[in-house]
Order: structure tokens, then C-alpha cells, then sequence
């Protein structure tokens, strides 16, 4: 008997329960704490409305920071392609070596597929000239753009005005975003990224804990960017005339020291109704939010249960030594679940974390639904860390090849550097430089010549230990941490000649052909110099070997 009464209270619903302890304190004189219920339920309500109205605000703000922030990030990886720099030198004649625009092309498409509400990426060189976009359209808009000319000449992140753009999906707003390229400290060029604002109005349609707010993100021209409420699915177009007739508004408005308080808050009245505004200006930008919220439509809608909160009072009062251990059964206990289960999400940042579902009342409706919202969560950080990984592998490989590129093999290189200063290894650093390569371009095309790049590195990673990097052209670097006899080295470095000059099979004529290289090699062991020195010595050692003839060797021992 007593088990099926604890089963039907455990199945009971919270409501009911709340219902059933009110019921059992109405003696308590409710004139006597409604009239201070009253009093105290308007004050707290104006407290809470303001708290709420800041929350959600910093909580909107914190969200656009945060996503001018991925994008910063997001942009400043583009930059730091190799292959960025390489087409931005070559448009501005600093560089013979030629970048294929359709895979800069296709890079950048790949890029913005990878982008959160990013209509188009693009890379401009400093002379504002299109080198390379996702998109088949100039940039119109970048000679229009207000912003003072420092900006541009220091590089830093910047975002602009919003303006309209007709896309594949119809005519959309738009806020371009832009970031400098530098190459040896120096400004060449720009990532320049054109944001879809469709992101700021499920921001808007998101402010759900508001009775009746309102919602503006205003650019630098006070041009609405996202503007309305929940319910409005549209957003506003007007922000100046639709405040023209607020005197109130405009004269606490016009007596704030903007530059002092760059955010904060105005109360005001309008047509007998009582607001409050909270307003904020978001880094990176000149863009304002505008977050108004109707005080005296809360505090009406407080009234209607002014002597429910009296009993609510009474029952704390007069109830609690009773209550108390129901509730924290019932109620406390759950919600501490929660609690923690969220602060150690938020400690651990573990999002397979579940919540305990134990109950079949609101509470563990509730746990269940958060534990879908966390799975759910957990999927997207999965994805997320797999879509950073494929950047980072992008931003790390030749595309050719697959095998690391000139920063990477910097890396790589100072890395092995040191390890050998610590321990004392040998280190062997090759470079290997693929003789009168232009002639097979020439002759045979570029598909021609890739081919070939692509063999010489099948054999290099067969024969050799440690790492092969594709320096730039037809330039390679490899390198090794460990003991090795000059033999040793000279075996090697004569395999790899040998299947270089005889197993290559043209892929256009079909015929054997040799692929004649230069290799030069420095080791060192106890000697150890920083990895400058090291290329250097490689890089002389390969050009004595191509005075001696080509299609040969060269060793240099420290």
C-alpha cells in the first residue's frame, strides 16, 4: 500500500502537487500578505525585468562577439594559407611562380562551404584587385566602404555596413568582413568575407524570455540589420522614424556621454506605458544593439496573480519546516542533478554527459529534453572538430602531393632541430631539386609535369625515413633525426637516382623516361646549427652537385 502511494506521488505532476501543499495553508491571512505581496511583486518584477532584459542582452551581444570571433579565426586560417600568400604575390608581380586560379577558385568554394551564414569568400591583393572568390562577381562594394584608410593599411579584422545583394536565393542583406595577408610582416593583400545576416535574426527570434522586447542590431549608417521580435518573422524596416515621436526616449537618449558609457541603459515613458532600453556597441564594428522591453506590460500581467504570490508567501512561511523535506525530495534534488550536470559540462567540457531521468513528472520531461538538446549539442562538436581538422590539413599539405608544405616543413625541421640538441642525434637534412624540370611542361604539359612531381614522391617516401615535405615547384626537403653511416646515406640516395632514371612511365606517350635529379645532403652530429644553417648547407650541397654535372649527389658532413 505504501509502495503504490510513493509510485502514484512520484507520478504525480508538479502542479498538482504545488496545488495540494496551497490548498493545505490557506488559513494563513492572505489580506494581511497580499497588500505586501502586492508591493513586493512590483518592485521585483521591475529588478527582475531589468536583470532578465541585461541578460538576455549581454547574452544576444556575447553571441554576435562570438560569431565575429569564429569568423575572425575562420578568415585569419585562409590567410595563413601558403597558398593564399603564393596567389596574392603572384597578382602583385612579386612572385614567378604561377598559382592555378581555378583550384585558388575551388579552395575558396570548399572554404565557404565550410562557413556558418558565409555567402562568399574571397582573396583581394592590397591594390583591392579580386585574386581569387567562391563567387563569379566583383566586389563592388569595397570602394563604397566608410571606413578610415588605417584600417585597411594595418590589416586588422574589420566588418563594415550592411547592404543588400541579389544572390541564387533571392535578394539578401549582407555584412562584408575583411582581414589583412601578410607575407614577412609586410600588408599584401586581404580575406575578404561576405556574412548572410539571416544568423542575427534567429538571434532575434531566439529572445523567447521577453513578455513584450524588442530587438535591434543597427550598422555604423544606423541601417537595421536584424530588427523586430520573436514573433515577427519579418524584420523591421524602420529604426529613426519609429522613434521620432519619443520625446522621452530621445531626451534621456541625447544626455548620455556615449563615449564614457558605451553601454548601458535608459528608462522612458511612452503613450502612459513604461520602458526600458538597453543598449550596447559590439567590437570589431560600429554596429549599436538596441534591446527595449515594456515594463508596465509586465507589471500588469504581475497583478492578475498578486494574491497568488500572497500564498505563495504565506506558504514559505508558515510551510517551510513541514514542505522541507518534501520539496527537496520533489524538487530540490532534481534540479541539483541538473545543476551539476551542467556544471560539470561546463567545467569539463564534456557533452556526453546525461542527465539522470528518474521521474515521470515535468522535471524529468525537462531532463529528458535537455539530454536531447546535449546529444545533440555533443553531435555538432563532433562535426565542428572534424570540419577544424580538415582545415588544419588543408592549411598543412601540398595539394599536389598530400605531403607537408614549406611551413610545415619549417616546422618539422625545428622541431628535429631540437630534438637532436638534446639528445644528440645525427641529422640528416636533403634537399632534392628535380633537373631542367620546365621541360616536361614544356614539352609534355603541366598534367605532364604533375605526374612526375608525384612519382618523384612515391619513391622518396618509399626509400626514405623521416619526414618529405614539397618545398615549393619542384623543389623537395627531407629530413632525418637518427644515426646514419655516409654509406648508409650514399645506398639511399643512389636507389632513389636509379628509380628515378628508370622506372618513370610517361602518362602521356606511355614510354620510360628518366626523371634526371640533383640531390644535396648535409649530416650532422654533435655540430649542431639551427635549422637556417641547416638549409643553407642542403641548398649548397644540391647546387654542387648540379655544377657537378646534374643527376648525381653531393654530401657535406659537419
Amino acid at each position: 500500500m505504501i509502495e503504490r502511494n510513493l509510485e502514484k506521488c512520484r507520478t504525480m505532476k508538479i502542479k498538482n502537487s504545488i496545488l495540494t501543499l496551497l490548498l493545505f495553508f490557506t488559513l494563513v491571512p492572505v489580506l494581511v500578505f497580499g497588500l505586501f505581496s502586492i508591493y513586493e511583486t512590483n518592485q521585483t518584477i521591475d529588478e527582475m525585468a531589468e536583470k532578465n532584459l541585461k541578460a538576455v542582452s549581454q547574452n544576444q551581444i556575447m553571441n554576435i562577439r562570438k560569431f565575429c570571433g569564429d569568423r575572425r579565426e575562420e578568415m585569419e586560417m585562409v590567410a595563413n594559407y601558403s597558398l593564399t600568400q603564393d596567389a596574392i604575390r603572384y597578382s602583385l608581380g612579386e612572385s614567378d611562380n604561377p598559382v592555378d586560379q581555378e583550384y585558388v577558385n575551388n579552395v575558396l568554394k570548399e572554404r565557404k562551404k565550410y562557413g556558418t551564414y558565409v555567402a562568399s569568400v574571397s582573396i583581394l591583393d592590397k591594390n583591392f584587385h579580386i585574386v581569387g572568390s567562391s563567387e563569379n562577381y566583383d566586389i563592388s562594394e569595397i570602394s563604397e566602404m566608410k571606413y578610415v584608410d588605417e584600417c585597411f593599411h594595418t590589416g586588422d579584422f574589420i566588418i563594415g555596413d550592411c547592404y543588400e545583394r541579389e544572390t541564387d536565393d533571392g535578394l539578401k542583406k549582407i555584412v562584408p568582413a575583411y582581414i589583412g595577408v601578410f607575407f614577412n610582416d609586410n600588408l599584401i593583400g586581404y580575406i575578404a568575407e561576405e556574412l548572410d545576416t539571416a544568423y542575427f535574426d534567429q538571434l532575434r527570434l531566439n529572445m523567447d524570455s521577453l513578455a513584450e522586447g524588442t530587438f535591434y542590431l543597427l550598422d555604423g549608417n544606423y541601417a537595421i540589420i536584424t530588427a523586430g521580435t520573436t514573433t515577427q518573422k519579418e524584420s523591421l524596416s524602420g529604426f529613426t522614424s519609429s522613434q521620432k515621436d519619443r520625446e522621452d526616449f530621445q531626451k534621456a537618449w541625447d544626455a548620455i556621454d556615449h563615449e564614457e558609457n558605451p553601454q548601458g541603459e535608459v528608462r522612458y515613458h511612452y503613450q502612459g506605458m513604461s520602458y526600458i532600453t538597453y543598449y550596447s556597441n559590439v567590437e570589431c564594428t560600429d554596429w549599436g544593439v538596441r534591446i527595449t522591453e515594456n515594463l508596465s506590460a509586465q507589471k500588469k500581467s504581475a497583478n492578475n496573480y498578486s494574491f497568488l504570490m500572497a500564498f505563495a508567501v504565506a506558504f514559505v512561511t508558515f510551510g517551510v519546516l513541514i514542505t522541507q523535506n518534501i520539496m527537496t525530495k520533489r524538487l530540490l534534488a532534481p534540479i541539483e542533478k541538473i545543476l551539476d550536470t551542467f556544471t560539470r559540462i561546463k567545467t569539463e567540457q564534456d557533452y556526453s554527459l546525461r542527465i539522470p531521468v528518474e521521474t515521470k513528472d515535468e522535471i524529468g520531461k525537462l531532463s529528458a529534453g535537455i539530454n536531447e538538446l546535449l546529444a545533440y549539442i555533443e553531435g555538432e562538436d563532433i562535426q565542428e572538430k572534424q570540419r577544424q581538422h580538415h582545415l588544419r590539413e588543408l592549411a598543412e599539405l601540398d595539394p599536389l602531393t598530400g605531403i607537408k608544405n614549406k611551413k610545415a616543413i619549417e616546422q618539422s625541421l625545428l622541431s628535429m632541430v631540437q630534438q637532436a640538441a638534446e639528445s644528440g642525434e645525427q641529422v640528416t637534412l636533403g634537399f632534392l631539386d628535380i633537373d631542367d624540370f620546365r621541360d616536361y611542361n614544356t614539352n609534355f604539359g603541366h598534367q605532364e609535369g604533375d605526374a612526375v612531381i608525384q612519382f618523384v614522391v612515391g619513391v622518396l617516401q618509399r626509400e626514405l625515413k623521416g619526414f618529405v615535405g614539397r618545398n615549393g615547384g619542384d623543389e623537395f626537403v627531407f629530413g632525418y633525426a637518427g644515426d646514419m653511416s655516409r654509406s648508409e646515406i650514399e645506398d639511399i640516395v643512389s636507389r632513389i637516382l636509379k628509380q628515378l632514371n628508370e622506372k618513370y612511365t610517361s602518362s602521356k606517350t606511355k614510354e620510360q623516361m628518366p626523371v634526371p635529379c640533383s640531390i644535396g645532403i648535409v649530416s650532422t652530429k654533435g655540430k649542431i646549427l639551427d635549422y637556417v644553417n641547416l638549409i643553407q648547407k642542403a641548398d649548397e650541397a644540391m647546387y654542387r652537385a648540379k655544377e657537378a654535372g646534374k643527376n648525381t649527389f653531393y654530401i657535406i658532413e659537419l
